[in-house]
């Protein structure tokens, strides 16, 4: 029995007989009994030696520990902690056992278990469900535990990623993490510009930001002037995501106008609407990566080969054409990391063959141009960020929002620190005695 609830204290025994199944809180749950006793070899209060019969047994205390639960049911264990009296000090004193902390009723196990499951994306009353304890003690466990993977403020990795996601209704969270191996170094309830310059100003010291080579981010405005302020020798790099998302965005929106402009009541303009509707994706994929061999079933179209799909789109509209190119030579520069190509063809474009949606993207590249360059010459992207705003955005869905800040803040750091001690230890994390 005691290998099976992972008892190791020697000192507890475990009666014949000795579970029972009975309503606990409305609910059926299985209660253990057992004894913890020995022999203690001095007084726990004054110190003094059990020698002659110093300290004495004198009853016992029966105590609810809360344990993992086994089967179906809750698991209790009744525990009879022996008490002692010392006839030294005239003071009594409970037998100590190692499952469970000292003037606590939740084993280390259960603790272990909700640490556990709390790297997983569950809401805290599932979690709570599950170990059956409630919600308040879950947070507290997590907090108590978050409690030591404080950000460390004495330095600064050479490469910085920032982003920010939302935690509340209207309200955004900024977090800033190591750009090469993607651990998050803190998180702040805000993202105004005054809120990190004070932060990194007031926790980190003059030659600790001297020392950031790059910022990436994406295209806030507001981050190039807080690290052109803060970070004196740091290059500030575009993440490639959001370059490519600029462009895409507006070749689309340009094929949504021309699509429009084709809704009509005759028949051919209909089934050129249909087609720009249908198959949009091929106008924004990479023309590399087309196929030039492999004829297939394409509805609206019969059998054709994937480009001869996206010349007969194009063919439909002269701008729309126009605008295709243009794209196609901005995604071949950033795909090819060639910064000369990409210059040339902003500075080469014309503005007024093009829509006004890949007009204002071609200002807004042009307006980045420095940092661009940072972008195409080094390795360093927001991938890591992204991926870690949207498990935190699966988080916080999954607890259909957090009303206070810290407490979000302190599952998201011990989801993603703990995780990676879990995933080493297989499972076996306990938390110290």
């Amino acid at each position: 029995m005691k290998i099976l609830l992972d008892i190791q204290d020697k000192n507890i025994t475990i009666e014949e007989d000795s579970i029972q199944i009975k309503k606990h809180q409305e609910i059926l749950a299985k209660f253990i009994s057992a004894k913890l006793t020995y022999t203690p070899t001095h007084c726990e209060c004054c110190g003094v030696k059990n020698e002659n019969y110093t300290v004495y047994k004198n009853g016992t205390k029966t105590s609810r520990i809360t344990l993992p639960m086994s089967g179906i049911y809750p698991t209790f264990l009744n525990l009879k902690k022996q008490r002692f009296f010392c006839k030294a000090c005239n003071a009594s004193f409970i037998a100590r056992t190692s499952i469970v902390k000292e003037h606590c009723f939740i084993s280390y196990h259960t603790r272990a278990k909700v640490l556990i499951k709390s790297t997983d994306a569950q809401s805290l009353t599932d979690i709570a469900k599950d170990c059956s304890v409630s919600t308040t003690t879950v947070q507290r466990i997590i907090t108590t535990e978050a409690k030591k993977y404080k950000p460390y403020y004495h330095a600064l990795p050479k490469h910085l990623s920032f982003d920010e996601f939302k935690y509340a209704k209207g309200q955004m969270a900024f977090e800033y993490v190591n750009g090469e191996n993607g651990d998050i170094l803190d998180i702040l309830d805000r993202r105004d510009s005054h809120t990190i310059k004070n932060h990194f100003i007031a926790n980190y010291q003059r030659r600790d930001l001297k020392k950031v080579e790059t910022v990436t981010i994406d295209m806030n405005a507001g981050y190039v002037n807080v690290i052109q302020e803060v970070f004196p020798q740091a290059k500030i790099i575009i993440d490639r995501f959001h370059l490519v998302q600029l462009i895409s965005r507006a070749m689309n929106m340009t094929r949504v106008r021309v699509m429009n402009s084709l809704r009509t009541s005759n028949g051919e303009d209909m089934k050129k609407y249909r087609r720009l509707k249908r198959y949009w994706r091929l106008l924004l994929k990479y023309k590399g990566d087309l196929s030039y061999t492999e004829y297939k079933y394409y509805r609206l179209f019969g059998q054709r080969l994937e480009v001869n799909v996206v010349e007969e789109l194009l063919s439909y509209d002269a701008n729309l054409k126009v605008n295709y190119n243009l794209y196609q030579s901005l995604l071949e520069s950033i795909k090819e990391k060639d910064f000369k190509a990409f210059e040339n063809i902003l500075s080469t474009v014309n503005l007024n063959t093009v829509s006004r949606y890949m007009r204002t993207s071609v200002k807004t590249l042009k307006k980045h141009l420095p940092f661009i360059e940072n972008s195409l010459s080094y390795p360093y992207s927001n991938g890591r960020i992204e991926g870690i705003n949207n498990k935190i955005k699966v988080l916080n869905r999954v607890a259909y929002g957090y009303r206070n800040f810290n407490n979000f803040k302190s599952r998201i750091m011990l989801h993603f620190k703990l995780k990676a001690i879990v995933s080493q230890q297989k499972g076996s994390v306990y938390p110290a005695a």
